[in-house]
């Protein structure tokens, strides 16, 4: 009897250690191994109990034991119970880390990116802009047709043929014309073949010889913007 007072106490105790452990503002490393270590002395006290039970004459000692066996088994699954919980618990919490940070850095790069787009967008339009107010010596119609063909190609980088022809214009020359071209897409950062093939497709009348002819006669790598200082062409 005082055998089994005394193992019932044990484990009572063990019981209780388990659960303020799992309470406890210890570390995670401290209460894992904590629980790893009652787990194992729930199995040694299980073992000497089975060893012990063969060993009493009556039932109701047996019985009483067996009782013991089932508490002990029970605090050992408990102890490893609460050290998977510990370890899910850090798991989860450094999965919540990584996916805040994860979309605090996605949100940055949106953020930038929105950014550079609303400068590209800002650039255009200023470009633009100033490209509309070069070409007024056409007439209205044909202004709407140009600017059309400019914002395809300035936003979508398509060359789209104007609805009508423009012809040609003695208030502008082949080299303003080029001039102004060149200037406005040269700042959006458009490529020099690009913007050969939008005058060739866009001002049919004015650059009969083809691409390769209008290619000679384009501006070097230098920008040809006000901002930056006009530059001479030559035939």
């Amino acid at each position: 009897m005082t055998i089994f007072i005394l193992v019932s106490i044990l484990l009572v105790a063990a019981l209780a250690i388990a659960l303020l452990m799992s309470v406890s503002p210890a570390s995670q490393k401290v209460k894992v191994r904590t629980m790893y270590v009652g787990a194992a002395l729930m199995l040694v006290v299980a073992l000497i109990v089975c060893d012990y039970i063969d060993t009493l004459p009556d039932f109701p000692s047996k019985f009483r034991f067996h009782a013991v066996l089932v508490l002990t088994v029970a605090v050992g699954y408990l102890c490893i119970a609460i050290a998977c919980m510990e370890k899910y618990n850090v798991l989860k919490r450094k999965n919540r880390v990584l996916e805040e940070a994860l979309t605090e850095k996605e949100q940055e790069k949106v953020s930038i990116l929105m950014e550079r787009q609303s400068e590209q967008q800002a650039l255009q339009k200023g470009e633009l802009e100033w490209f509309a107010e070069k070409i007024k010596m056409f007439s209205e119609e044909e202004q709407k047709a140009i600017l059309a063909s400019a914002y395809a190609f300035a936003e979508h980088d398509l060359i789209l043929p104007p609805s009508i022809t423009i012809q040609s214009n003695e208030m502008c020359s082949q080299q303003e014309l080029m001039y102004y071209v060149y200037s406005a897409f040269s700042n959006m950062g458009k490529k020099r073949s690009d913007t050969v093939s939008f005058l060739c497709q866009v001002f049919k009348a004015y650059f009969p010889a083809g691409e390769a002819s209008v290619s000679k006669k384009m501006p070097g790598l230098d920008k040809a913007h006000p901002t930056f200082g006009v530059i001479t062409l030559s035939d």
